[in-house]
């Protein structure tokens, strides 16, 4: 479980440090968004930590996708940029968060988690298949590649942690 802590923190921390070092082409919803990841990571995921109850966390990390994908969509409508699936991964984590507590809460927890396996589990390929498609596609930046490819190996051990549990 450790190592998926440090994966998902490394992961979030490397998309914040690349999205911000790359600023022209990031907007500042999906920084913030990043900040959102990273602190609720933390304190959901660090035994030290849990200042802030994991609900809040999920209702604050699905403004920011909400936000992120308008700002995206509203900045470029033909064309968007990859935001949106910045976007997917913050929705992701916020089931990640609320999963996770779920499943810390008890045995209870597992069953409700269960049903929601396969919609989860389609929503993380369809997320995975488009950064790959992204990146794959040279797209974007290679700077603007890393982020993406960091941000998904974060949301992707975060989800492990609670597969994990």
């Amino acid at each position: 479980m450790t190592v998926l802590i440090a994966v998902t923190l490394s992961g979030s921390l490397v998309a914040l440090v690349l999205g911000a070092a790359g600023h022209r082409r990031v907007g500042w919803s999906a920084l913030v968004g990043e900040v959102v990841m990273l602190a609720a990571m933390a304190d959901v995921h660090l035994p030290a930590l849990g200042l802030v109850p994991a609900p809040f966390w999920a209702v604050m990390l699905g403004g920011c996708a909400m936000v992120t994908a308008l700002v995206d969509r509203v900045r470029r409508p033909s064309r968007p940029q990859g935001d949106h699936l910045h976007a997917l991964g913050m929705l992701l984590g916020a089931v990640f968060v609320l999963l996770g507590t779920v499943h810390a809460g008890g045995a209870g927890g597992h069953h409700h988690g269960g049903a929601l396996l396969l919609p989860i589990a389609v929503a993380v390929a369809v997320h995975v298949g488009a950064v790959v498609w992204g990146v794959g596609r040279r797209r974007a930046a290679r700077v603007e590649s890393v982020r993406r490819i960091a941000s998904l190996v974060g949301v992707l051990a975060m989800g492990a942690m609670v597969a994990v549990h």
